[in-house]
């Protein structure tokens, strides 16, 4: 006689599936459009801060200018100069500049923007 040990299976508990949550399916719609329409709003409703410049030389009645904020580019005054003198002298006098805007100085570069009145703007 074999004193067999069995062990009582244990009693099998079926899953339940799932319960979907109780969200309110138009949550999720409204924080979605609500994400969309912030950055809108933020470009309708906002001003970008208008630049300032400031005077830095006048070459052949041309004003020369830099964004307040920029580094000094006093080295590159004879540069400006010498570019200015060179683009109105190849240029009709009816489309000379209203104004020149110097940017850079770094790196050995400097951009400089011709700005014309609006009847020479392409």
């Amino acid at each position: 006689s074999s004193d067999a040990i069995v062990e009582p299976e244990a009693p099998v508990v079926p899953e339940k599936a799932p319960v979907a949550s109780a969200v309110n399916p138009w949550i999720p719609r409204v924080i979605l459009f609500l994400a969309l329409l912030l950055p809108i709003c933020v470009l309708l409703f906002t001003n970008p801060a208008e630049s300032q410049f400031r005077q830095i030389g006048e070459y052949q009645n041309v004003p020369v200018m830099t964004p307040v904020n920029h580094p000094q580019i006093n080295n590159w005054l004879p540069s400006i100069e010498q570019c200015i003198e060179r683009y109105v002298k190849h240029h009709a006098e009816d489309s000379l500049p209203v104004e020149v805007i110097a940017t850079g100085g770094q790196n050995n570069q400097l951009i400089l923007n011709y700005i014309h009145d609006s009847n020479h703007s392409y």
